[in-house]
């Protein structure tokens, strides 16, 4: 099997783009200091039909909230700028620059025209097309990011992989199970990203409405927040093992089966390394064929199907559950 060498080096116009995701955040922090003594002690969060102010939170809960995902995106940004970073760094930057664009913007537009107005209750006006804008803060970077050519060369993986898996696993114990739990330091990171966003979110909006109201009109907003959570933490930690049934990745907090290969499945296994840039992300990543559970970069796990699909998990000592998987498979009676 040939695998393209993931590799390029960063170059200025990169650098530039990651610069791009840093303004936000700049701008942000600038305002703050600029404006904190002309601002009210809260701030208009939505406005109604007829255009006047129907729910508020504090200041100081929407500069937080502006501040911590403005900064987040441009430490990703600057993040990846590492090499094996460079064939997926034009999509990452779009994302990123969506998240850092419309938070810094609800902060500046908001504060902004209330600051303009001298009242608590400024009128929103077109100014709201300026948010609309600034979701598309992303293709800045993106345009500006160099973009990625994969390179002619391959490289071979060595010869002697798939023959000592072979040689090893030809007499495997039908009875032997591996196991291991990988914990994913960047999926747990986002969790408390989320739980803490929520907690400001939530806590903001009892003070400053009770818990009826404009809080009961929250809820779906909760409900949103409650997913995406439950869809992160479902790789903060999974367990991989290997036995009789195949192999099997299943969510270690919520126990939920993530993928599971039947021996009668699995053509061959071997190890491999993985690298969250060059998968896409981290999480449950497809990609032309090929999928994989990525919880970090480093040692994975990679087996064959039979249908001619490729799966992968980040794993540590992976040789050894190729090994097991592949021999496992060999002395199964149904995979022939």
């Amino acid at each position: 099997m040939t695998l393209v060498n993931s590799s390029a080096p960063t170059r200025p116009r990169d650098i530039a783009a990651a610069l791009t995701l840093w303004l936000p955040f700049m701008a942000v922090v600038v305002t703050w200091l600029l404006w904190i003594d002309r601002l009210p002690g809260v701030l208009p969060r939505q406005w109604g039909r007829d255009g006047a102010v129907s729910s508020t939170m504090p200041t100081w809960g929407m500069a937080v909230i502006a501040l911590v995902v403005s900064l987040g995106a441009a430490s990703l940004a600057t993040y990846w700028l590492r090499e094996r970073g460079a064939p997926n760094r034009r999509q990452v930057y779009l994302g990123l620059g969506f998240a850092a664009g419309l938070s810094s913007s609800l902060w500046l537009t908001t504060a902004g025209i209330t600051v303009a107005a001298g009242a608590a209750e400024p009128k929103m006006g077109a100014w709201v097309l300026l948010t609309f804008a600034a979701c598309g803060y992303g293709l800045l970077p993106f345009l500006i990011a160099q973009k990625w050519v994969t390179p002619a060369t391959v490289t071979e993986l060595p010869e002697t992989t798939a023959e000592t898996t072979t040689a090893a696993t030809a007499t495997a114990d039908p009875s032997a199970t591996w196991t291991k739990v990988v914990t994913s330091p960047v999926m747990a990171t986002i969790g408390g990203l989320i739980v803490l966003g929520g907690a400001i979110g939530i806590v903001a909006q009892l003070r400053d409405e009770g818990l009826t109201g404009a809080a009961a009109a929250s809820a779906m907003a909760v409900a949103i927040v409650v997913l995406i959570l439950t869809a992160t933490l479902l790789f903060v930690q999974v367990r991989v093992s290997v036995d009789q049934r195949g192999l099997r990745v299943v969510s270690r907090l919520l126990g939920i089966r993530l993928k599971q290969v039947p021996l009668d499945q699995v053509e061959s296994a071997f190890a491999e390394t993985v690298s969250p840039f060059h998968s896409g992300g981290w999480g449950y990543r497809l990609t032309g064929g090929r999928s994989a559970v990525v919880m970090r970069g480093g040692p994975a796990l990679v087996v064959n199907l039979r249908r001619g699909n490729q799966f992968a998990v980040t794993v540590d000592d992976p040789q050894a559950a190729a090994a097991l998987l592949t021999g496992l498979s060999a002395a199964n009676p149904t995979a022939h």
